[in-house]
């Protein structure tokens, strides 16, 4: 069984992995309709960087759940499902880079488990989380996580919240200096720019219209992958519960961001989402089903892959 040989990967299965990955990746290139001269260089070498940074999340998600005890089970899984839920990401470059950023702000947090005075975590964490504001500034709502995360961790004090601000202003504070030597004028404006929050759920329901088999299989294992977490919840030891709360509360605030956010801030929603869908495909009990949805996802996502086009 395929979902066997991911639970328990061997080199080789990386190896596979990888090859899949980029062919999966790469199919809308073998669907243009057009001659390839007719497409300019510009999107398809965007594209391209884009299945490497891909692999790049894929494994670095995957490394994280398993280097923090999230998920103790070695396994290629969270790669796997990251890279399938990526079966309809043709033109979110930007939000890519803010997601793969979002790695190393979740490490960070992590990291300063059973720290009293996690300094050095938070303000890494929230430095990085600075200049993902930058690229994207709805993401500044993503402040909400660093605020939880101390207080499911139990470190909430005014020092630690005093180096966060410190972190998240930082390259605000250099940008202002930079200005200062080369004696520019100072316009914090072009630094970042607030948001426009506007509450939209016609994508989501365009996306449903467009994809239905893929969207119901979708649905039903995100469903019952949140069951399955809270089921098994108990289980778990203290250090992964807690976690899974930091990741259930990314979860939460990036369905936040995609509903007031543009329709591309979707994408941020898929990768807390790969680790409890992942979870449910590692742990559950009732193998046969788990199975039948696996292959449902892998062999829908790889259909309705090969109909986009660049």
């Amino acid at each position: 069984m395929l979902l066997k040989t991911l639970i328990n990967p061997k080199p080789k299965t990386t190896v596979y992995f990888v090859v899949f990955s980029i062919i999966f990746l790469s199919l809308p290139l073998f669907q243009i309709k057009e001659s390839w001269y007719d497409t300019e260089a510009y999107y398809i070498l965007l594209f391209l960087a884009s299945i490497i940074v891909l692999l790049l999340h894929a494994f670095g998600l995957n490394n994280l759940i398993y280097k923090n005890d999230i998920i103790k089970k070695e396994n290629l899984i969270i790669a796997t499902v990251f890279i399938l839920l990526n079966t309809f990401n043709d033109g979110v470059f930007q939000n890519l880079i803010s997601s793969f950023l979002m790695l190393l702000v979740i490490n960070y947090l992590f990291e300063s488990y059973q720290k009293e005075y996690p300094f050095k975590e938070i303000f890494n964490a929230s430095f990085i989380l600075s200049l993902i504001v930058y690229l994207n500034p709805i993401m500044l709502i993503m402040y909400l996580l660093i605020i939880l995360c101390s207080l499911i961790f139990n470190y909430s004090n005014w020092r630690c919240y005093l180096v966060s601000l410190l972190g998240f202003f930082m390259p605000c504070l250099l940008y202002i200096i930079w200005l200062s030597i080369i004696k520019a004028p100072i316009n914090l404006l072009s630094f970042y720019t607030p948001p426009s929050l506007l509450f939209s759920y016609s994508g989501i329901i365009d996306f449903y219209d467009a994809n239905q088999t893929v969207s119901v299989i979708l649905i039903l294992i995100v469903l019952i992958s949140i069951l399955e977490f809270f089921n098994w919840l108990y289980k778990k030891s203290i250090r992964s519960r807690k976690s899974f709360f930091i990741l259930l509360t990314y979860l939460l605030i990036s369905v936040l961001i995609g509903c007031f956010g543009g329709e591309d801030d979707w994408y941020l929603i898929l990768s807390p989402l790969a680790v409890f869908i992942a979870n449910y495909f590692t742990y559950t009990k009732k193998r046969n089903l788990a199975n039948i949805l696996f292959y449902a996802f892998f062999f829908t996502s790889c259909y309705y892959r090969c109909l986009i086009v660049i």
